[in-house]
């Protein structure tokens, strides 16, 4: 992999962005970035549940003081399933988009590593809006954080498209839609901060639970208008 014109490709041959052909097998670059990005979406997902624990309690702690802890921390444990839903969700799209990703090129991989930066970045907001989620601005930045690697996502998938790093029966359609349908949670989040003003943090954290049936709903919908190319042939 030299420069952005010429790519690595899972295939016996290697061909340009312009489209020759080549016998499809898994390049030594492309499994690279797979192995590295899947090690990332695992360290952050699990980095998650490093800041979720118990307040100090009693030397001989009781039943109620138990329960007044998990309590205390329920917040927390709320933060942490939504990202990790949401990060298990970037790493779903991540995966399907790479059954249709044919080669690499340096661009593609630099976007790539700038979405696994956003994506390492989630478990310290997770941990601000676990401690002071009552306050706006950590439910901004909450929010931000989680849209700006959901929109990068969509938009590598783009470009690896549009520099023709994709196999062959991949239509413009599908790729538009494919990409449409990374923007399930920036669209909540999003949304949810122009209502934050009025509705208060506490009703906009609640909000984010939508994120699932509005996937689900797109999926759907999407998949509709445009099935999904067959996987069996990646060329």
């Amino acid at each position: 992999m030299t420069t952005a014109s010429h790519v690595v490709r899972r295939g016996d041959r290697v061909r340009s962005s312009s489209g020759s052909a080549g016998e499809p097998k898994h390049g030594l670059d492309f499994e690279r970035l797979l192995f590295f990005s899947d090690a990332v979406f695992a360290i952050a997902i699990t980095l998650l549940i490093i800041e979720v624990h118990l307040p100090e309690l009693p030397s001989d702690p009781g039943n109620e003081d138990i329960v007044d802890a998990v309590r205390a921390v329920l917040p927390a444990i709320f933060a942490y399933a939504l990202s990790f839903a949401t990060i298990g969700l970037y790493w779903l799209a991540h995966w399907r988009r790479y059954r249709y990703v044919d080669g690499v090129d340096e661009r593609l991989v630099a976007l790539n590593l700038l979405l696994l930066g956003l994506v390492a970045f989630i478990p310290f907001p997770t941990a601000m809006i676990g401690e002071h989620g009552d306050l706006e601005v950590v439910v901004a930045i909450y929010a931000l954080s989680l849209s700006a690697a959901g929109l990068m996502g969509p938009l590598t998938w783009l470009y690896a498209w549009r520099a023709g790093l994709v196999r062959r029966g991949v239509t413009a359609q599908f790729a538009r839609y494919a990409a449409f349908r990374g923007f399930s949670v920036p669209l909540v989040m999003l949304a949810s901060l122009v209502l934050l003003p009025v509705l208060g943090p506490s009703a906009v954290e609640v909000s984010w639970l939508l994120i699932l049936p509005v996937q689900l709903g797109m999926n759907r919908w999407l998949h509709a208008l445009e099935p999904e190319p067959d996987g069996g042939d990646h060329r």
